[in-house]
């Protein structure tokens, strides 16, 4: 089992929630009521969350098309891509629908810093 800590999504929600490793964090915060998707993206409807994981980063493969996506809409650059694919570690901003949990993590709402806009 895994902790997962949604943080500001609702305050009512806002919390510690165990989960399965390899479950689907779209089905976690579903499970227990926790709208993610009102904070998706304007310009293509996904949903970018800021994930910081607790202790150990497990080695994680992020898969190509979501590495595109992140760079496309300018949450992480060509070098981070990069970095992420080959030494198998998760950027730090995630596609919520592609996002499985592999460990205790942090989940917040992703906010562009003024560089990305």
């Amino acid at each position: 089992m895994a902790k997962v800590i949604f943080m500001h999504f609702d305050e009512d929600k806002d919390g510690i929630y165990d989960a399965k490793i390899g479950e689907p964090i779209v089905r976690l915060a579903q499970e227990n009521d926790i709208n993610i998707k009102k904070f998706a993206c304007e310009k293509n409807g996904e949903v970018l969350l800021s994930v910081e994981h607790i202790f150990d980063e497990p080695t994680t493969y992020t898969e190509d098309e979501e590495l595109e996506l992140l760079t496309k809409l300018g949450a992480i650059d060509e070098k981070e891509a990069g970095i992420a694919q080959q030494y198998a570690i998760s950027p730090k901003v995630r596609v919520a629908s592609m996002l499985l949990i592999k460990g205790d993590m942090l989940v917040k709402p992703y906010k562009k810093t003024k560089e990305q806009k």
